[in-house]
């Protein structure tokens, strides 16, 4: 059975499971919540669709989810108490806490699963669940806020006057946020700098646009992990920018990596300018920091 289990069932888990149940290759979908008041009402809001959804869906107690020991994927969508940002900061002892509880239930009841994390900063909460000794850490994945890169796509797609869906871009992680990677952005298969003068498309988006962004930000992370977990349980491998380990550490970054059924198989090292690579440097070093604080 094709089964995916959520902790935390607010705006984006609660986004998630919907997708979810609209995929055919997702058999089973246990929502797992610390509020059973919200939970319940969730359920049943999702129960009253049925005939739609396909009675998917199911809610297991968070005390003890027996439910969730047959889940190909666990994913972390707990809501915290840090604001959510395109920096990277330690979450609280409370945050911190409730992430290592998580854990160790999902550690108990699915060993077996792989765990992806929407809950922010997904770096040093990945670097918590995999410390917890139940995982392989190629079992934990990560997603980045991708608000950023929508915003490039959008922009690269009006400059040159094609669809959003024929816009392929690679970005690289930075302290100040995402940067795009020119060289490696295509439209219909055309590198993007022969379609338009470079200087326009890489003009950055204004901090009044990104933090309105962040405040009515579910559906897109909803949308991404929905169809990355489609991919996962049906075992096809994929190639998309995650959350992962760094080889040899216990760092989780921001990086292109490979997925598959079992977790992360590889990771794809971008060519970068000079500039960025300093950039993304030092937000590897700012994640290395915290996470050896934790």
């Amino acid at each position: 059975m094709k089964q995916v289990s959520i902790f935390g069932v607010g705006s984006i888990g609660a986004r998630v499971a919907y997708f979810l149940a609209r995929n055919r290759d997702v058999a089973r979908i246990r929502l797992v919540d610390i509020d059973p008041d919200r939970s319940r009402a969730t359920l049943v809001d999702f129960l009253q669709s049925n005939v739609a959804l396909q009675s998917k869906i199911a809610f297991s107690s968070y005390e003890e989810p027996k439910e969730i020991e047959q889940s190909d994927v666990v994913i972390v969508a707990a809501g915290v108490e840090g604001k959510i940002s395109p920096d990277v900061a330690m979450p609280s002892e409370r945050d911190t806490r409730t992430m290592e509880e998580i854990a160790a239930q999902i550690g108990h009841f699915a060993p077996q699963a792989v765990v992806a994390v929407l809950s922010q900063p997904a770096e040093l909460f990945c670097s918590i669940i995999a410390r917890s000794g139940y995982f392989a850490r190629s079992k934990v994945i990560g997603f980045p806020l991708l608000i950023y890169r929508e915003w490039f796509r959008n922009h690269i797609a009006r400059t040159v006057g094609l669809s959003n869906e024929d816009i392929r871009i690679t970005t690289v992680r930075t302290l100040q946020g995402e940067e795009l990677v020119l060289d490696q952005c295509a439209a219909g298969g055309i590198p993007v700098s022969r379609l338009a003068d470079p200087a326009k498309l890489q003009a950055l988006p204004a901090p009044d646009v990104i933090e309105r962004r962040l405040e009515f930000h579910h559906y897109a992370p909803a949308a991404v992990i929905s169809e990355v977990t489609a991919e996962i349980v049906s075992k096809r491998r994929q190639v998309i920018t995650a959350i992962s380990a760094a080889p040899g550490t216990e760092v989780f970054y921001e990086q292109k990596s490979i997925l598959g059924p079992n977790g992360v198989e590889g990771i794809v090292e971008p060519t970068l300018t000079d500039a960025q690579q300093r950039g993304h440097e030092e937000y590897r070093t700012r994640v290395g920091e915290l996470t050896g604080r934790l």
